[in-house]
């Protein structure tokens, strides 16, 4: 049953099997999307720098030039589309994966979050079948597999050059079974908190992107 649920689960909130995340590199500072592998295809859309989005990994160790990416529909994969994403293809030397960037090991950037028991109290929560739970106050529960998240975030501490950045409740009230074991890159000027969460079976990858003006773009999505 919790095999059939996750299947289920996953198709309710977002994605599928991306692989990896990535941001360009591209001396114009965006790159065009291709609606085909081709540089004559249709262009339908652009990714700018220290954007992130998925890519199917698989494909970087192929010989092909062009590599498929998965963009979400907004920069902060709120709401439940289906999917939550547009496909296009960009050229593959303009690819520069999460993990390439500067890992950053300095003292000017704090990102924690403050973590608290879950407290359905005044919470409405929508369940599949009666029993596993699909929605709290109408979005994704990422981090279960259908039970009650046992932990939440309260807050979250950012801070860049000595000047504390604001995250609202509506960016972290629907991340569950979350902890501080996050990697921070660093592009420019542009912070990355990446990691992944999970109760044990309800794995999730989250990417927070920040620099000294705020939040940019939060990235969630789940690798089946």
């Amino acid at each position: 049953m919790k095999i059939v649920l996750s299947i289920i689960l996953t198709v309710l909130t977002i994605q599928s099997s991306f692989g990896q995340v990535a941001t360009i590199q591209d001396p114009d500072g965006w790159t065009n999307v291709r609606k085909s592998p081709d540089g004559t295809s249709e262009i339908i859309q652009r990714v700018y720098e220290n954007e992130v989005f998925w890519y199917d990994s698989e494909e970087t160790d192929q010989e092909q030039k062009w590599i498929s990416i998965y963009i979400p529909k907004n920069d902060y994969s709120l709401g439940k589309s289906e999917p939550g994403y547009i496909v296009g293809f960009i050229h593959k030397s303009r690819l520069l994966p999460l993990e390439k960037l500067q890992g950053y090991t300095g003292n000017d950037f704090t990102f924690k979050y403050e973590l608290g028991d879950f407290d359905s109290t005044n919470r409405i929560i929508d369940k599949q079948d009666g029993k596993w739970i699909s929605a709290i106050d109408g979005r994704p529960v990422w981090g279960t597999d259908g039970n009650f998240p046992k932990t939440q975030v309260d807050n979250i501490k950012v801070i860049i050059d000595g000047q504390e950045i604001e995250i609202h409740e509506v960016f972290y009230s629907d991340i569950y079974e979350c902890d501080n074991e996050i990697s921070i890159y660093k592009n420019g000027e542009t912070y990355f908190a990446h990691q992944w969460n999970s109760d044990g079976a309800g794995a999730y990858e989250i990417v927070w992107v920040l620099d000294k003006n705020g939040l940019k773009q939060r990235l969630v999505g789940t690798i089946i």
